[in-house]
């Protein structure tokens, strides 16, 4: 069988999508013995020029939304039918208008506009509620990766539960716990001007998140004398400039960095102290994962995909219960035993999500639409 996957996204700035498919790509080539692949790429890709063929797609001048409307369904159909394409897979969740003989397996990751709309734009609220249950229609399988963004699927979409499956995602192997020398920790932290010690949270800077939460939860500490730096990494989105006025408030004790080299991020997370990812919601929640997988104690909000993916492997508490959050950081860190517990903890939880379990389940659906 010939499958197309529109990589498109490859080589843009990373995101939560972007990873996932940068990860099915890498293990594909493992797994997959019997099926031929096509990328849809703006470029040639790092990824086995033996494994895949590399169909480049050919940039215009047009605005980019345009540009990419037209190309998904005027120029893709056709080359669908060209190369022959039996199963066209997008880690998103646009496929073409006009329905042909090949299938569309597509990837809905969550469905937040839904679950909480109160954190996006009308405008963007309306343009999902028009594609998204466009793209169910012409769908004819959708994965998605946690039991509880398949239940959300199910609740807000007219769509069958068989129609639906969820597949976990996992992390790179590089996200492992670290022993730094006394060198190589010096010349990290002076690398991104990082203090000695602190809290970590990665994600978008965005109400969403619960950045608020974060910062009330460093004042809670502040306020009881606890010397503990919070560092913020993630991309500026929706709200991020009134939470970012109210970082600088707080600059002498959180720290905001709009960007991290990619392959530093595990360094990250290994020379943080704790990771503290209280999100009112999340598809899957994939750094709390990276974090378990390198041995960082976690702190999260309870609720969504959260409760799924880091289990006993972190401490759960109500999205806006800040002062339990501040008692459990501060037993933390006073508490060594009951540290090192919550590290093990957390690299036993994340040893559960791996490609070897999932990837199999991604290829068996491909090979249930065998002609």
């Amino acid at each position: 069988m010939r499958i197309g996957i529109d990589a498109r996204l490859l080589g843009e700035r990373i995101t939560g999508i972007t990873r996932y498919l940068i990860n099915v790509l890498h293990y594909l080539p493992q797994f997959d013995s019997k099926n031929k692949y096509s990328l849809f790429s703006y470029d040639k890709t790092k990824f086995d020029n033996k494994f895949y063929e590399h169909h480049i797609v050919q940039q215009t001048k047009l605005p980019r939304q345009l540009s990419e409307h037209l190309w998904l369904n005027f120029s893709l159909p056709n080359l669908l039918t060209e190369k022959n394409i039996d199963l066209f897979f997008t880690p998103y969740i646009l496929v073409p208008i006009k329905k042909s003989l090949h299938k569309n397996v597509i990837v809905i990751h969550d469905v937040m506009t839904k679950a909480c709309p109160q954190f996006f734009t009308s405008y963007y609220k309306k343009y999902m509620d028009f594609i998204v249950p466009l793209s169910i229609k012409r769908s004819d399988s959708i994965i998605t990766i946690s039991e509880s963004s398949r239940q959300d699927i199910l609740k807000y979409y007219n769509v069958s539960p068989e129609k639906v499956c969820y597949m976990y995602l996992w992390t790179d192997e590089k996200y492992k716990p670290i022993n730094f020398s006394e060198e190589e920790r010096e010349f990290w932290i002076n690398k991104y001007n990082l203090p000695s010690k602190f809290i970590l949270f990665i994600g978008a800077i965005e109400e969403r998140k619960n950045i608020r939460g974060i910062l009330k939860i460093s004042d809670i500490l502040f306020s009881r004398g606890i010397d503990m730096k919070f560092l913020l990494i993630g991309k500026r989105s929706l709200g991020f400039k009134q939470l970012y006025e109210e970082i600088k408030k707080r600059s002498e004790r959180v720290i905001y960095i709009n960007y991290v080299e990619e392959e530093d991020i595990p360094i990250i997370y290994n020379l943080s102290t704790l990771f503290l990812f209280p999100s009112y919601y999340e598809g899957f929640g994939l750094p709390p994962l990276e974090a378990m997988k390198c041995g960082v104690p976690v702190l999260s909000s309870k609720n969504s995909s959260l409760t799924e993916v880091i289990g006993d492997g972190g401490l759960l508490f109500d999205a806006n219960d800040y002062e339990s959050f501040a008692e459990s950081i501060i037993s933390l860190l006073n508490d060594k035993v009951f540290y090192n517990m919550m590290r093990d903890k957390a690299i036993k939880q994340a040893k559960k999500f791996t490609p070897e379990v999932q990837m199999p389940k991604l290829i068996d659906l491909f090979n249930s639409y065998t002609r």
